[in-house]
């Protein structure tokens, strides 16, 4: 048994190889260019700035905290 995605990859490579003859049949030429870069972006600085920290979250209180509350709030 033959597999349709094989076929279709047989069909496919066979327009592309036809593309390319067709285009060095016409005189046009392959230009290598130089790598583009390495493509690791910059590091980070150290630099930071006070205005842009991120606030963090006030912390829950506690279980023990949450009960002295409602007792204080009891009695009132």
């Amino acid at each position: 048994m033959i597999d349709n995605y094989i076929l279709a990859g047989t069909a496919r490579q066979a327009e592309i190889e036809a593309a390319k003859h067709a285009f060095f049949a016409q005189g046009k030429r392959i230009q290598i260019l130089p790598p583009a870069g390495d493509g690791f972006p910059p590091e980070r600085s150290d630099k930071i700035d006070p205005e842009t920290v991120l606030k963090r979250k006030r912390k829950k209180p506690t279980l023990m905290e949450r009960a002295m509350l409602r007792r204080m709030a009891d009695e009132l």
